[in-house]
């Protein structure tokens, strides 16, 4: 009887974390330059974390690396970032970097998960 008690109550904890989805594997980033904003030291990015999952992702497991790309897909200059929040099934979260550098040079942006 004790041990059953036991697993229901680990049950009942764990529920939560059972019903949210993992950020690693249900969430596809994509990043752009945001040309709305202009400046002579680097680039804004914008990042978009869309949910491919039927379950809610605690978005602040979501860290990211973001890389300026130069002639010949050189990295010129990295960012780091992290989202906040949660992101509903299907749905969508955005955020913005800005990276250092001459923004003359960038040629694309890419943005990859990490382990911050």
């Amino acid at each position: 009887m004790r041990l059953l008690s036991a697993a229901a109550v680990v049950l009942f904890l764990a529920a939560p974390l059972l019903r949210a989805g993992n950020a690693k594997d249900c969430v596809n980033l994509t990043a752009r330059i945001d040309n709305d904003v202009s400046s002579p030291s680097g680039v804004r990015v914008t990042i978009e974390a869309r949910n491919q999952c039927q379950d809610d992702v605690d978005a602040s497991e979501i860290s990211f690396k973001v890389k300026a790309l130069g002639p010949g897909n050189a990295v010129i200059a990295t960012q780091r970032g992290r989202f906040g929040g949660s992101i509903a099934p299907r749905g969508l979260a955005e955020t913005k970097v800005f990276v250092v550098c001459d923004p003359d040079r960038v040629k694309s942006v890419s943005v990859e998960t990490t382990n911050f």
